[in-house]
């Protein structure tokens, strides 16, 4: 029973973020005057679909809740009588990019409404790392750090959120030390945490340090307002210093998760309450958009970047290249899918 009730939480969230990538899509197409012949919610076989009066796109709903997608016209379907300034590829170059960057732009949208509501119902979580409780006698305490304290570098790398911290204590080492600079009160506070190292269940180590960030909150509609901005901002930092530290080698390609990895963090999550479901969609909704900016083209930034290719080159690409890059864009994808999926089934196992 547990394992079917995350699985449908995990196809709700996944499907959720997706529908709203292609709702972007769709609505910035339909502004441009592109002619869609179905906007589908979820995908396979089709269950039902309704047409509105004078609007040729069809509404559908399919089988399985995985997102959805936007058929829109391209030059390749002869079968459609429609007029050439309907079809994407015609259309003016602002218009071709705006229909394209929409998705990301959706996934934005998505990720700050989602955590100004966390903030206004729950209370908006301190974003500094100031850190909260200090165990007695753990590696931190050992060292000097102290409740109430504020993190403001690790190893000499400037750090502003919760986020950062746990990013330049994850690329290091286990056998390595930190360099920890901390205010407080009586000023900055200089010191080196040795931490110390713990074997799970599943025999992995990990890294104890003996401190937790501070659970303090505001509270009210522009504490919550400014929470959105700011968690997104910093989630959003986050993820490119990931995607950075990946392309250098930092962070191994093994620490990447697919869907059975987010399975199992949905399955971990879950009965933290609403508020951690409602995060982990917005921080999942920022890591389809900033993933999409991926200059590959099976992406939204593979596709733009060829859009603007064409408008640099002025004229078209050849469709066969096209089709080509898609292919090795889409084979790339497949394959880094299978690698990831391979390696959360190892980790479980």
């Amino acid at each position: 029973m547990n394992f079917i009730i995350t699985f449908l939480l995990l196809l709700f969230i996944l499907g959720f973020i997706v529908f709203f990538h292609e709702f972007g899509h769709f609505i910035a197409a339909k502004k441009a005057g592109v002619y869609i012949s179905e906007f589908s919610l979820g995908m396979g076989p089709k269950i039902f679909g309704f047409k509105r009066k004078n609007d040729e796109t069809e509404y559908t709903l399919r089988l399985l809740p995985i997102g959805g997608f936007v058929a829109m016209a391209n030059e390749e379907d002869k079968t459609l009588k429609i007029k050439k300034d309907r079809i994407l590829e015609n259309k003016k170059f602002y218009q071709k990019i705006l229909v394209l960057i929409m998705g990301i732009v959706f996934n934005f949208i998505l990720a700050i409404v989602l955590l100004f509501f966390n903030g206004l119902i729950f209370g908006s979580p301190e974003l500094k790392p100031y850190i909260g409780e200090v165990l007695e006698n753990s590696a931190a305490y050992n060292s000097g750090i102290k409740s109430g304290d504020l993190i403001l570098s690790v190893n000499d790398k400037s750090v502003s959120s919760w986020d950062d911290v746990l990013l330049e204590i994850s690329v290091k080492d286990n056998s390595e030390s930190y360099k920890f600079e901390i205010k407080r009160e009586s000023g900055k506070y200089v010191t080196t945490v040795v931490p110390t190292l713990e074997v799970n269940d599943e025999g992995e180590e990990t890294k104890v340090f003996g401190f937790s960030k501070s659970i303090e909150r505001n509270y009210g509609f522009i504490n919550a307002l400014k929470y959105a901005f700011e968690a997104t901002s910093k989630v959003t930092k986050s993820i490119f210093v990931i995607l950075g530290n990946l392309f250098t080698g930092q962070i191994g390609v093994d620490s990447l998760s697919g869907p059975v990895g987010v399975y199992t963090v949905v399955d971990q999550l879950k009965s933290e309450g609403v508020e951690t479901i409602i995060y982990l969609i917005a921080y999942l909704s920022l890591n389809v958009g900033i993933i999409n900016l991926i200059p590959i083209p099976v992406f939204d930034g593979g596709r733009l970047l060829l859009t603007i290719i064409e408008k640099i080159k002025g004229k078209k690409l050849n469709p066969k290249v096209e089709v080509y890059l898609n292919y090795f864009g889409f084979g790339l994808l497949i394959l880094l899918m299978i690698f990831v999926t391979f390696n959360d089934i190892i980790k479980i196992l």
